[in-house]
């Protein structure tokens, strides 16, 4: 078996960080606190990896400061602050993220939404639970106590305080608005909307989540800070106690049920119950209403930019559409609000979507056809990857990425090599991506 080392070093290795930069880093958007873009980094990359690659590989790399961003959580409620780091510690950040999967894959709960929910169905389905215990954790991500977390990792880092070491400068940099000497680390919490963020926070509560699966007659799940347990109705109380205090002594405050019904609950599973934006009532499972109407207002905003665009291309119009109505598969993964909302057994709220953006055409008098909901979800439940109706963008050859990039986005092909059509595309694809997930961000997990 490899050594612990070993394998820390081999994903610092500087062949592994130029790929993680060109296959994941050079696309996406944002710039740290430094304002160094994936641009200008692409031309002192060689020197910068391997600065990464030693500084990581003898414990001496520092983390920068991350510049903040406040994104809104709706009206009356605070913002999230997410963290931005440069684009040099987005590649070190994605290494360990990778790294700390590797080590800590097999003890940690770490599950997509939709195998979630699919185990909640079964479990409803079997008729075992009339009670349910909803709890959600207060200011999550900001409560992570460090000493607790480093007990949590020497599980499986233990004798290697470099390792920790540096993982903790990522963690300890402080987020800012504006960079200043005085600055202090953070002594508390996890930044959020970073690659480690979702694995460090199931690697501290491992052992939390084992104490959840051994509550007798019960089945619980836990999705970041949401938990839910499906349980005797009359057990319910006692249960959501011992869990609050459970909680309480990893620094971790849950609402009260009592006190905040609307972000804790008790109830029977008859009255039915929202969970990671699916709604439960009976043996139907559909999409929470504030779900639906987020996506029907990006809906109509696709609309209104094609009415205000000066081209008013009705082919860029549909291709946006249909993209958004079908996701997509890129880069091997599923995209979109219906993959996300694959486990729903409520074919009339896809009918209803589908006659809303025949209304929308109507209403901003666009003589279009765009693709269905209903027949896109059919698509992903019996032949995901199989059909056409979805677009696989990973199966797409340099011919086809050429003809999008021109026919939507306005390229001249002209004298354009293959690699850079590619660079283009996927510049393209991931910016569209970074719009169909801005639907479900409530939801998806952090990348």
């Amino acid at each position: 078996m490899i050594n612990i080392r070993k394998q820390f070093d081999n994903f610092f290795s500087e062949e592994n960080l130029t790929r993680i930069f060109h296959e994941v880093i050079i696309y996406s958007g944002g710039t740290g606190i430094d304002n160094i873009n994936q641009y200008t980094f692409r031309k002192q990359q060689k020197e910068q990896i391997k600065i990464i690659s030693r500084k990581m590989k003898d414990g001496s790399y520092d983390f920068t400061k991350y510049k903040l961003s406040l994104i809104s959580k709706g009206r009356g409620k605070p913002p999230r602050e997410i963290s931005i780091p440069t684009v040099r510690d987005r590649i070190a950040l994605r290494a360990m993220c990778d790294f700390l999967q590797n080590r800590f894959g097999k003890s940690v709960n770490f599950e997509l939404p939709q195998s979630v929910i699919r185990k909640i169905k079964s479990g409803i389905e079997t008729g075992m639970y009339d009670g349910y215990v909803k709890l959600d954790v207060s200011n999550f991500y900001p409560s992570v106590e460090h000493k607790l977390l480093e007990k949590q990792l020497n599980k499986r880092l233990r004798l290697h305080p470099d390792i920790t070491g540096v993982l903790f400068s990522a963690i300890k940099a402080p987020t800012v608005t504006l960079s200043k000497k005085d600055d202090k680390q953070s002594e508390i919490g996890v930044p959020q909307g970073l690659s480690i963020s979702n694995i460090l926070a199931a690697i501290y509560l491992q052992d939390l989540d084992k104490y959840l699966s051994d509550i007798p007659s019960s089945l619980s799940f836990r999705y970041v800070d949401d938990i839910l347990i499906l349980c005797d109705f009359e057990d319910a109380e006692k249960i959501a106690k011992s869990v609050i205090q459970k909680y309480s002594e990893h620094n971790l405050v849950i609402h009260c049920p009592k006190e905040m019904p609307h972000k804790s609950k008790i109830a029977e599973v008859s009255d039915g119950f929202d969970y990671l934006g699916y709604k439960f009532d009976g043996n139907k499972v559909s999409v929470k209403s504030g779900s639906i109407e987020k996506l029907k207002e990006s809906l109509v905003g696709l609309f209104t930019s094609f009415k205000y665009s000066t081209k008013q291309s009705k082919e860029f119009l549909t291709w946006r559409l249909d993209l958004r109505i079908t996701g997509c598969i890129f880069e091997d993964k599923c995209k979109g609000w219906l993959f996300f909302y694959s486990e729903i057994n409520d074919e009339k709220t896809l009918h209803k979507l589908d006659h809303f953006v025949s209304k929308l055409c109507k209403r901003f008098n666009v003589d279009i056809k765009p693709k269905k909901f209903v027949k896109s979800f059919h698509e992903i439940l019996h032949r995901k990857r199989q059909t056409k109706y979805i677009p696989n963008f990973d199966t797409s050859s340099v011919e086809d990425k050429g003809k999008m990039l021109a026919k939507y986005f306005g390229y001249n092909l002209k004298g354009m090599r293959p690699d850079q059509i590619d660079f283009a595309f996927r510049k393209k694809i991931s910016g569209q991506i970074k719009d169909l997930e801005s639907d479900i961000k409530d939801f998806s997990v952090s990348g």
